[in-house]
């Protein structure tokens, strides 16, 4: 990539959460990843300006929720699975936001161990 280039690209933010052996009723609980889904932009002093929008799968090999929100600089999404217990969270911005801070609510709000879950904070290489 040129170097004059870099230096107009735009700066991002992005974590993502994936968590097993959740507890499969409360994943499973459209007001709890609404919660999710409404709380995690106040967190990192965002707003949402679309949604939360909520999608329920009922195939009996795949049953889980599925929930986004557009939200100032980006968007949150959320994929539950019943069956197996997990969750993948995704946080994307395009304004900087704590990782620490939302890693430590979604441990408490999901009542996982670090044991259970992966996180990444994504690095683009042009960055």
């Amino acid at each position: 990539m040129p170097k004059n280039t870099k230096k107009h690209l735009t700066k991002t933010w992005h974590i993502i959460f994936d968590a097993v052996g959740c507890d499969k009723k409360m994943i499973s609980n459209e007001k709890f990843v609404f919660n999710l889904l409404m709380n995690i932009p106040k967190l990192v002093n965002m707003k949402v300006l679309v949604g939360p929008n909520l999608v329920r799968d009922y195939d009996p090999e795949n049953t889980g929720i599925t929930g986004i929100a557009i939200i100032s600089f980006s968007h949150i999404s959320i994929h539950t699975f019943d069956i197996t217990g997990e969750v993948f969270i995704d946080i994307f911005s395009c304004r900087s936001f704590n990782y620490g801070k939302v890693r430590q609510y979604l441990f408490k709000k999901l009542k996982v161990k670090s044991c259970q879950v992966q996180t990444q904070e994504v690095k683009y290489p042009w960055e």
